[in-house]
């Protein structure tokens, strides 16, 4: 995907709260040497950061070992100036909100410009970049990660940021002379010298860290409908109007959405209330989302009954990727806690299909909302006080009609997760790409083909990322359970046994991809813990985003929160190809929809309209 052009990779964008004595202008070369150093060992502790990939527009591309980084070359700083004026003729909390604008607003074009740019040299520099964006009147600094998809996915984006941070602590709390990690450390002049690393210790490919067993008679079915006709099948793909594919420059737009952690619970709470997840929540709201901004194949209102039966909507394929990071086998790893940080390139794909009756429903309901919307926004714009009775009534009906069925789709994912859970890696689709001979010429000869687009929206969720508590002592990672280890939208832990067992007593299962519950420490902390936050980093926010896709997916939602903080949800498609409308319109029904939640209120739908 990366070398036709399709895709380059992800990124996790995280803001790190600056310890004191890292602030200030004159302090900057120590922050930067610090951070750098911290980047420096957690590349140390992660194979596929440390290779280059040769032959890489071929079928056989292999990694190649590397002396040394140049961390010059991965590392870009970009600080944001304080206008003088506005820091002269303003209050300190003034200029800090002022300056706090513009870090976002550039953060926001950076990450853009970074998805749009494939990563250069492959074979002599590994596939990752890092650029730090840094104001000195600003007690953080924003750290976005991208990494090449080849090399590993979204969930080890969030084990190097985890990673990051315990190093971080560490350089803060230790000296050298006291941590052999420390005096091992070759850093000079940005230049990071690799230990020889013996291939026994690199990181094992996908099909040997996980079991992939194959059923040949679901293997074969598989096949043969690959092989049907477009028109022999039951639910034919269809162009999306608002959507085409084709092969061309990436154009990454994106629009991010933040929740607050207060809000968050009340959004969890309710979860929990219709036995759902986060993950099943914005997976309907997107689908609801999509069937208020696109039109709807509808059959025509003049006609005989046989005509308006053969008229079908064409459907709409939801895809939500799950990490296969918990089923990597114990023995597969050097030591047992390397099995929950692996960086790989390690996930599946669980697919959610909407066509015949249960697609006609929700389009039918979302446009009765829609034109309830409509017909208000008239009503209101003429001042038509007799109309209003009627309208607010019909707008209350429908709109909590259409709240119900969300919730209902929403508690359809769920079980569909926990049921691609609970098969593990049995028949899975990754099990089959050993089958493929050359991948490369496959995607190219799709992408030639310019037919539509095989999943109209993906719900990328990573979860929760641990931001640290502020204590001097360094994390270490837990031992991996044997049964995937979650939690549901209160927090409260179970594993994948008892999830199942939940079901079978008639409980709700929660699938691992959803944001664990957030605990918010109403009391007043002690002088001690606040002496030793300022001194240590901690993690305020977290951004995933996704570079746009010419081919493939239309839209890609990807919720990450950090514990104990917020949710940003960030909504990326292919700009000048996908419908901005149809992008920008999914994230503000989101942004607008969860904000009702979050304040414990039904789902607002008003202003939600068809835009493409």
């Amino acid at each position: 995907m990366h070398s036709l052009n399709v895709y380059y990779g992800c990124a996790l964008t995280c803001r790190y709260a600056i310890p004191a004595a890292f602030r200030g202008e004159a302090e900057e070369d120590a922050l930067r040497e610090h951070f750098e150093k911290a980047v420096a060992l957690a590349v140390l502790d992660h194979p596929l950061l440390q290779v280059g990939l040769a032959d890489e527009s071929t079928k056989d591309p292999v990694w190649v070992r590397l002396d040394r980084i140049d961390l010059g070359h991965h590392i870009q700083w970009q600080t944001v100036p304080t206008d003088v004026d506005v820091k002269s003729s303003r209050s300190s909390s003034a200029t800090t909100t002022a300056t706090g604008s513009m870090i976002d607003a550039l953060l926001e074009d950076m990450i853009k410009a970074q998805h749009d740019l494939p990563y250069p040299d492959l074979e002599t520099r590994p596939g990752w970049k890092m650029v730090v964006v840094r104001a000195p009147d600003l007690d953080y600094l924003e750290a976005f990660f991208g990494i090449n998809h080849a090399n590993a996915d979204g969930e080890s984006a969030k084990f190097f940021q985890q990673t990051l941070l315990e190093k971080l602590n560490l350089l803060a709390a230790a000296t050298v002379s006291s941590s052999p990690a420390l005096s091992n450390l070759d850093l000079q002049e940005h230049i990071l010298t690799l230990p020889v690393m013996p291939a026994s210790k690199f990181t094992p490919a996908h099909e040997a860290l996980v079991d992939l067993p194959l059923s040949p008679v679901w293997a074969v079915s598989i096949a043969l409908k690959q092989m049907l006709p477009s028109w022999l099948r039951s639910h034919p793909l269809k162009p999306l109007p608002w959507a085409p594919q084709r092969p061309v420059p990436i154009r990454t737009a994106l629009r991010l959405v933040h929740v607050e952690a207060a809000a968050l619970q009340r959004v969890l709470e309710a979860c929990r209330c219709h036995d759902t997840t986060l993950t099943g929540l914005v997976q309907a709201m997107s689908v609801t989302s999509l069937a208020m901004r696109t039109p709807a194949a509808t059959p025509p209102q003049n006609g005989n009954a046989k005509q308006k039966k053969k008229t079908k909507l064409a459907p709409l394929i939801l895809g939500t990727p799950v990490s296969m990071h918990r089923y990597i086998r114990p023995e597969a790893c050097p030591k047992p806690q390397d099995r929950e940080r692996v960086m790989v390139n390690s996930v599946t794909y669980c697919f959610h299909h909407y066509h015949g009756r249960r697609l006609a429903t929700l389009y039918d309901l979302a446009g009765r909302v829609v034109r309830d919307n409509a017909a208000a926004a008239a009503a209101q714009a003429h001042e038509e006080e007799k109309q209003q009775g009627p309208v607010a009534a019909d707008i209350e009906t429908n709109a909590l009609r259409l709240e119900d069925a969300l919730w209902e789709q929403a508690a359809r994912v769920r079980r569909q997760l926990a049921q691609k859970l609970a098969k593990g890696t049995r028949n899975d689709l990754t099990g089959l790409l050993r089958f493929i001979p050359d991948f490369r010429v496959r995607m190219a000869e799709e992408m030639a083909a310019q037919g539509p687009r095989d999943v109209t929206l993906e719900v990328s969720n990573l979860g929760v990322i641990d931001g640290g508590s502020g204590a001097v002592e360094v994390q270490q990672p837990e031992k991996a359970p044997l049964q995937p280890s979650v939690k549901d939208c209160c927090g409260s832990s179970t594993s994948s046994a008892a999830a199942a067992d939940a079901e079978k007593k008639g409980g709700a299962p929660q699938d691992s991809a959803v944001v664990v519950g957030i605990t918010i420490n109403e009391e007043e902390p002690s002088k001690t813990q606040s002496q030793e936050s300022r001194a240590t980093w901690t993690m305020e926010r977290a951004m995933f985003t996704q570079s746009g896709i010419p081919h493939g997916v239309a839209l890609v939602v990807s919720p990450i929160a950090v514990k104990g903080k917020g949710l940003t949800i960030a909504v990326n498609w292919q700009d000048g190809l996908v419908d901005q409308g149809v992008g920008a319109g999914l994230a503000a029904d989101l942004e607008s929809w969860l904000g009702s939640l979050g304040r414990g209120d039904h789902i607002s739908f008003s202003g939600s309209h068809v835009k493409a």
